[in-house]
This record gives structure tokens, C-alpha cells and sequence, in this order.
């Protein structure tokens, strides 16, 4: 029972929501950043945003590795999900400067 008291508790909703928040905004500013590298636009602007947002979520991330090393934060579904929009996040931005480079030439060829 005692660790189901652990997932109700507000640092854990907390920590969670700010994951999920800035690790979606890193998610959408990097997908928005292919699209205009598709149209030939540069992205640059998206993605600094979404490395500032990726930022963030790295470092709630770093507070909840802590927590949880401190015995105060449990583990449940929300932030499971809290942790798969931040891999995802890592994947796009790993990948992001080839995608962006690949779409970039695509949209000169189709000029």
C-alpha cells in the first residue's frame, strides 16, 4: 500500500507533467523543423527552441533520477510516459541534423 500512497503525492505528478511538457515541446519544435527544412526554409529557430525545451526536460528528468535515488518518488504509468516523450524527443534530435540536411537537398532538387 505504501507505494501506492508514493504515486499520489504532488512531486511526483509534478516532476512527471514538466517531462511531459518540455519533452513534448522538444518533440514538436524538431518535427516542425523538418517540415520547413522540407520547404526550404531554415529551421533554426525551431531548433533552439526545442533544445531549450529538450534542456528542460533533461533536467526535470536529472531532479527525478534524484528523487527516486532518495526514496521519494514512485514509479508509475504517467511517468513510464513522462519517459517514453523524452526518448522519443532524444531520438528526433539525434537524428534531426541529417533529416534537416536530407530534406534541405531534396528541396533544392525539386526547385
Amino acid at each position: 500500500m505504501e507505494a501506492c500512497e508514493e504515486l499520489v503525492n504532488p512531486p511526483y505528478e509534478a516532476v512527471s507533467f514538466r517531462i511531459i511538457s518540455f519533452a513534448g515541446t522538444a518533440k514538436s519544435s524538431y518535427l516542425e523543423a523538418i517540415e520547413l527544412a522540407k520547404q526550404g526554409i531554415d529551421p533554426s529557430a525551431l531548433i533552439a527552441q526545442g533544445d531549450e525545451a529538450f534542456r528542460a526536460a533533461s533536467e526535470a528528468h536529472h531532479e527525478a533520477l534524484q528523487m527516486e535515488a532518495q526514496g521519494v518518488l514512485g514509479c508509475g504509468l504517467l511517468l513510464i510516459h513522462a519517459e517514453t516523450i523524452l526518448i522519443s524527443a532524444e531520438t528526433i534530435k539525434g537524428l534531426l541534423p541529417t533529416i534537416v540536411e536530407l530534406a534541405g537537398r531534396m528541396s533544392v532538387e525539386l526547385r
